[in-house]
Parts: C-alpha cells; sequence; structure tokens
C-alpha cells in the first residue's frame, strides 16, 4: 500500500471537493493500467489486435485503448514500426483537443509542443493537424531529441520539425504559432501510482518551486502565441497552485480568456471551476491530469528575424515534388511536407532556434542513384518506386537489430520490407540477401528476444 504524505492529502482537500477526496486516495492505491493509441493513418484498426490483449477502448480518444496485460513492447515489430504508441490514457486528450481547435485557423497553423519528449503528445498532435499546418515539437533538454525524433519520425506524418530551445528563445518569435501546447514541467502528484518513486520527491516546497517555474515558462512563451491564438495547458498534479491557480494568473497578467467546453459527462471529466478541468483515476482509465484552454486576447504583432532564404533541394526527386519541400544536408535530403505554413514561413526552419531535425530523411543521390532512407519507408502517405518484401516475425526482428537477412530478392538496390502488412523500412538488396539499412541507433540491442505480437498476422495486402 502506498503510503502519501500528510501534506500531499493536506494539498488534496484544498483542491477538490470533499466528495471526491476519499476515492482518489483509494484509486491511487490501485495498480495503473497500460493504454496504447493506434496509429490510424498507417491503417490500424483495433480489428488487428488480440482480443486477450486489447482491453477497453479510452472514452476520450477513438484511436486509444487500455491492454488487459503489459506485452514486451520491444520483441513487437508493430511497435518498432510506429503502428501504435504507448501513452498514457488522459495525456491523450491534448491530442484530442487540438483536434477540436485547429479548426478555428483558416490560413493554416503552426503548432509548437513546448516540452515534446519522448513524443507522445507531438505524435498525437502531428496526426490531428491538417495538410497545410505544421508541427514544431521542442525539448528543451537536447539529450532526449533523439528519442523525439525518432517516435515522430517511426509515426509517420512527415509534417514536423524538432528544436531544442528554452520557452525565452522561442517566445522571441513573435505571434507565430496559433497553437501551443504547455504541458509543463511539474511535481508530478498524479503519477503516484504509475511511479512510487515520485512520492519520496515529493514536497511542498517542490510544488512552490514548480509552480514558478510555470509561471516563468508562461510569460517567457507568451509573446509567440498570436492574438487570438490558444495556449493549452496541462499538468499531471492534482494541487491548486500549479493549475487553477496558475491558469488565472496567466489570464490576468498575460492577457486571455479562459475558453470553456462541453464534455460527455461520460467522459468523467471534472470542471471544479469554469474551463479548468481535471481528469481523476477515480474517474477516468488513466492518471492524474488538469487542463485549460486560454485564448490569446492582448495585442501582438507578427514580429519574425531576418534571415536569408532557405532554397530548396535540387535534387528533390520527382515522385517527392509538389507533396514535399526539401533541404539538402551534407549526408542526405530532409523533406517536411508542403503546406499554408510554407506559403506564409517559407524561411521558419531558419528562423527556429536549436533545430535538431526538419522532417524525415528521404534518402539521397549517389551515383546518380537514389537510395531512399528508412525513414521515408516509414511514412504514413507516400509514393513508393521500390520493390516490397514480406518479412517473417523473427526476420523483422532480425531487421529491428540491424542484422544482415540471409533472403534471396528477385531484383536488387533499394527494397521496401514488410510484416504483417505493416511497412517495416528499407533494405538494399544484394546477391545474397539484405544488407541491412535500419538507423543504428534506433536498433534493438538485446541479443536474445523471443518474438511477441500484439498484432493478429493479416493477409498481405497486393
Amino acid at each position: 500500500m502506498l503510503k502519501l504524505p500528510q501534506d500531499f492529502i493536506d494539498s488534496v482537500n484544498r483542491a477538490l471537493p470533499s466528495n471526491e477526496v476519499d476515492d482518489l486516495i483509494l484509486a491511487i492505491q490501485e495498480s495503473p493500467k497500460v493504454s496504447i493509441r493506434l496509429n490510424a493513418s498507417k491503417g490500424i484498426t483495433s480489428n488487428g489486435f488480440l482480443n486477450d490483449t486489447l482491453g477497453s477502448p479510452i472514452a476520450h480518444c477513438p484511436d486509444g485503448y487500455l491492454l488487459n496485460t503489459r506485452p514486451l513492447f520491444t520483441a513487437d515489430p508493430a511497435f518498432h514500426a510506429g503502428a501504435y504508441y504507448v501513452q498514457e490514457a488522459n495525456s491523450m486528450m491534448i491530442g484530442e483537443l487540438v483536434k477540436r481547435i485547429i479548426n478555428n485557423y483558416d490560413n493554416g497553423a503552426v503548432v509548437l509542443d513546448l516540452c515534446a519528449s519522448p513524443g507522445g503528445k507531438s505524435t498525437h498532435v502531428a496526426t490531428n493537424l491538417r495538410a497545410g499546418d505544421l508541427l514544431v515539437a521542442n525539448e528543451v533538454i537536447s539529450g532526449r531529441c533523439n528519442t523525439l525524433i525518432e517516435n515522430l519520425c517511426k509515426w509517420g506524418q512527415g509534417n514536423h520539425v524538432v528544436t531544442s530551445a528554452d520557452a525565452k528563445q522561442l517566445g522571441e518569435l513573435q505571434g507565430l504559432f496559433q497553437i501551443i501546447v504547455a504541458d509543463m514541467p511539474c511535481s508530478g502528484e498524479g503519477m503516484f501510482r504509475k511511479t512510487p518513486d515520485a512520492i519520496g520527491e515529493w514536497s511542498l516546497s517542490n510544488v512552490d518551486l514548480c509552480t514558478d517555474r510555470q509561471k516563468r515558462i508562461a510569460h517567457d512563451i507568451w509573446p509567440s502565441l498570436a492574438e487570438g491564438g490558444v495556449m493549452i495547458y496541462s499538468t499531471c498534479t492534482y494541487n491548486r497552485c500549479e493549475n487553477e491557480d496558475n491558469v488565472n494568473y496567466i489570464a490576468i497578467e498575460l492577457g486571455a480568456n479562459i475558453v470553456e467546453f462541453d464534455f460527455p459527462e461520460s467522459l468523467g471529466i471534472i470542471e471544479i471551476e469554469p474551463g479548468k478541468y481535471r481528469m481523476l483515476p477515480s474517474h477516468t482509465q488513466g492518471e492524474g491530469f488538469f487542463f485549460a484552454i486560454l485564448q490569446k486576447t492582448s495585442k501582438t504583432r507578427l514580429r519574425l528575424p531576418k534571415v536569408g532564404r532557405i532554397k530548396p533541394s535540387k535534387n528533390l526527386p520527382d515522385f517527392l515534388r509538389g507533396e514535399f519541400f526539401g533541404y539538402d544536408l551534407q549526408d542526405g535530403l530532409m523533406i517536411v511536407k508542403n503546406g499554408k505554413w510554407n506559403d506564409y514561413y517559407f524561411n521558419l526552419p531558419a528562423l527556429l532556434p536549436g533545430i535538431k531535425q526538419t522532417g524525415v530523411n528521404a534518402g539521397q543521390l549517389i551515383k546518380n542513384q537514389w537510395k531512399t532512407h528508412p525513414e521515408y519507408d516509414l511514412l504514413a502517405k507516400k509514393t513508393v518506386n521500390y520493390a516490397l518484401y514480406d518479412l517473417t516475425i523473427d526476420e523483422a526482428l532480425q531487421y529491428y537489430k540491424r542484422e544482415f537477412l540471409s533472403i534471396q530478392s528477385a531484383q536488387k538496390g533499394i527494397s521496401g520490407l514488410r510484416w504483417n502488412s505493416i511497412t517495416l523500412g528499407t533494405a538494399n538488396a544484394v546477391n545474397n540477401g539484405f544488407n541491412n539499412l535500419w538507423p543504428m541507433n534506433w536498433r534493438i540491442i538485446q541479443s536474445k528476444i523471443q518474438a511477441n505480437s500484439l498484432l493478429i498476422e493479416r493477409p498481405v495486402k497486393p
């Protein structure tokens, strides 16, 4: 049984109605649930999952499901191919909020995920953007960006830029973003049952520290929000200081309206104060979560630094033209989806501070022959101009370990690999098999691993 600090219990009593507190304390003692979000853009549906593994659907997210058991995700090729994402259930609300909001911006939207790593929110947001929109996924801690890049590339939307900058640096891009997702660093009270070690690290002084940090971040990033744009403010904590009180502070001090939504009672979302919403484990299928939507009313004029024009790549193959904008790199070609963002902010990749990656690596031209990169092959929607080969589950795991595949192929050169109708990546077919092109830093490093999958074997698509 988890022993909760008395100061925490007192804090919850101040934050919640008395009839909610006892139920919450009991819920914190229960075992946490594992949840995943399916990648519908890759054709993944619940019909392709084993009934004894996939549990009930998540009420607020059409593609989200609880799992009855926790499998070994590392041994599942579908996991590495971006067929689904393992994400805490209540945090899936962020992507659903973006889906509700995005159509308010007719001229395209540039959306910032301010604290993006490891990529749960970002992959969900990217899925719910329209063809002309762009996601800027930012992670202030540079060392976490590799995981963020990997997860976004595997998810396969191609409409993202990854940056590593602090809020103050991004705040200098005045009026750029129509939507800012600000999932604030917090005291983590909502994760107590999922991460029991967090209980020992919790203190009232840390709550105060987090509260002040959240205010500072809001101040720093606020100038970059366009007038009429919205900030989705969220935390995974229960106390008022980091939640309702901070939202009220932002609204008054920075100039915003708190937007109210109507949510069906079946979702279990509690509105303690107008426009401030709580998702509690006693009412929902996930951990503690708070969110509010603030629409900027203060005046903001678009002001961006002057930079030199970025030249589109001359090496962009014909099959990539039109849908993508290409940037030449030393070792390949990066592509990001075209759209209205490109019409209004042509130099955006040059404007953004701390860029780690723009879009996905499409490949490179070597001796007048185009070599497709696995990142391109993982895109959900793409033009394929190479042969496709189907692998067994064991061969798929060999591929993700970056091993040579001793499979005879009828055609030499770049080939796409599939398992269970899911695209895995690319390899180079040679005389005696496939040379592995899977990125070295993405490989499975466990030498002994048993094949395991959530997916039912499905007929191969023609």
